[in-house]
């Protein structure tokens, strides 16, 4: 079977991979640049500081993201740059490399949304044959041996903004928990990343690289895919810009699109496959009327920042080491619905440290549409953060309960403009605040949802409604966004995707590099 993936981000290079593999071919098109992975910049291969992503080479929005993507964060505001990766690996070449599933719930969750075979034990071993747990590998909800390394780093590294996350947190009552991935835990945790003797992993790395010079996957970047091809109902081909700008066509057995949330639903607008109305309007023809850009979903996020005088960085050089997730207990949200951050500062005797805290149960759902037939033209992707009144109500007990917790023992507690947090007044006023200070965390989900009945695009096993051999394989097929950072749910579902196509064998080879040996579980802190 020859496939053809467009994107080569977190899910794509999952999907190309394991299909590889499996011992099918793969053209792999990418509309960034092409890399291999010795001679990746090295800012993205040994991230100076852990360096989050929009701040990756020191320059921001970064070189390294998509060009043209904006966003507009609420309702009635401006179209901002909207954080993607461009190039080799997606996003997982210039993200923050924190490695945190869901909880098990969110699963439940899933099926209940009419997503068959997505239960906690459907993805649970797909979880277990990713990762390469360097310090939990052997637990039976873990795995050893895959191709993203999970660590941990132990708190003798940790800095002032770790050190008072965990402190603060557990005597506010959370529970230490040292591994934030076992069913059913909540509390602080050490924070897990997907980094290997301090060099990034992205997915390109990890199941791209071996299989280049192989011949299984070819890989094409800088270029642009335009449309889909669909004869008779089936989709055969894409085709769109080749890097010298000449039109350029890629046939397949299997069309797989994982451009993400930000691209994959204007992709297949344009290929006539969206709503009707929308269709018609901009003078496309209809293929299938479905709803494609629908849905959207992102977390909310803020930061917080904490007067801590002779504060210091983290020795082991990482930005952050402790994370919390706790719930609201809120009667419309779901357990592990707020998670708190620690940020070191970058050098010591800054005098301050922060946090970022992030909703992670949102209701609020946004759209992504395109404007014009005209590839060049960006799409209308449109948020709606906070427009749910569940969502304000969440995120106010979130900044209220962290700026306590925080502030405890009398530290001063000031937003993103320095301004100082005591009483944030009632809840207009705190509604105002957010409108002001909260912002998107570019976990960008939904569009092709993933489910049964009118609000789906896509069925449980990813392929989309009323077209043959067409399958998505990205975060747009989320049917809600997941209590995580959402990385390890976009490799999870590249992978279901290639088990979708071509079952995996029972005893499938790893396409990873060597590992290293792993390290022994930390301790509680005390």
């Amino acid at each position: 079977m020859h496939v053809v993936i467009v994107g080569a981000g977190s899910a794509g290079c999952a999907t190309a991979g394991r299909l590889a593999e499996r011992g099918h071919t793969v053209d792999l098109v990418e509309a960034g640049p092409d890399w291999r992975s010795e001679t990746c910049a090295e800012e993205i291969r040994r991230p100076r500081d852990d360096i989050f992503a929009w701040r990756v080479d020191g320059r921001s929005p970064s070189r390294f993201a998509a060009p043209g993507i904006t966003a507009r964060r609420f309702a009635h505001g401006p179209a901002e740059p909207y954080l993607r990766g461009h190039g080799m690996g997606g996003t997982s070449a210039i993200n923050g490399l924190v490695a945190i599933r869901p909880p098990d719930d969110e699963f439940v969750h899933w099926t209940q949304l009419g997503c068959e075979g997505w239960s906690w034990a459907d993805v649970l071993p797909v979880f277990r044959r990713l990762e390469d747990d360097l310090n939990y590998g052997a637990l039976p909800y873990h795995g050893r041996g895959g191709p993203i390394p999970v660590v941990r780093r132990e708190e003798s590294g940790w800095g002032s903004g770790d050190r008072l996350l965990a402190e603060t947190a557990q005597t506010a009552g959370h529970a230490w928990e040292p591994d934030y991935h076992r069913p059913g835990s909540l509390g602080v945790s050490r924070t897990a990343s997907c980094i290997r003797l301090g060099v990034r992993v992205t997915t390109y790395d990890a199941y791209v690289e071996p299989w280049r010079d192989e011949g299984r996957v070819s890989v094409h970047g800088s270029t642009a895919i335009h449309r889909v091809v669909i004869c008779r109902g089936r989709a055969v081909a894409v085709e769109g810009t080749a890097p010298d700008g000449s039109a350029i066509r890629f046939e397949g057995d299997e069309i797989v699109l994982a451009g993400g949330a930000a691209s994959t639903p204007a992709l297949l607008q344009r290929s006539g496959i969206g709503p009707a109305g929308l269709l018609h309007e901009l003078g496309i023809q209809e293929v299938a009327n479905l709803p494609v850009g629908e849905g959207l979903q992102d977390h909310v996020g803020f930061w917080l920042n904490v007067e801590l005088p002779q504060a210091l960085p983290a020795v082991n050089g990482a930005r952050g080491n402790v994370t919390l997730r706790t719930s609201s207990n809120l009667p419309h949200s779901r357990p592990g619905d707020v998670l708190v951050v620690a940020a070191n500062p970058a050098a010591p005797s800054t005098g301050e440290v922060a946090f970022g805290v992030k909703l992670g149960h949102c209701l609020s759902r946004g759209h992504s549409r395109i404007t014009s037939a005209d590839p060049r033209a960006a799409p209308d992707i449109h948020l709606n953060l906070l427009a749910d009144p569940r969502d304000r109500e969440l995120a106010r007990h979130a900044v209220r309960t962290s700026v306590d917790m925080l502030g405890s023992g009398g530290r001063g507690v000031r937003d993103r403009h320095g301004r100082p947090l005591g009483d944030l007044g009632d809840d207009t006023d705190a509604d105002a605040w957010l409108r002001e200070c909260a912002r998107d965390t570019s976990h960008l989900t939904g569009g092709c949802q993933m489910g049964r009945g009118p609000s789906s695009v896509v069925d449980s096993r990813l392929r989309v409604r009323e077209i043959s051999g067409l399958t998505v394989a990205d975060l747009s097929v989320c049917p809600v966004v997941p209590r995580a950072n959402t990385f390890l749910t976009a490799v999870m579902v590249g992978e279901r995707a290639a088990d979708f196509l071509s079952p995996a064998p029972a005893r499938a080879r790893v396409s990873a590099g060597v590992r290293p040996e792993g390290s022994p579980p930390g301790g509680r802190p005390s």
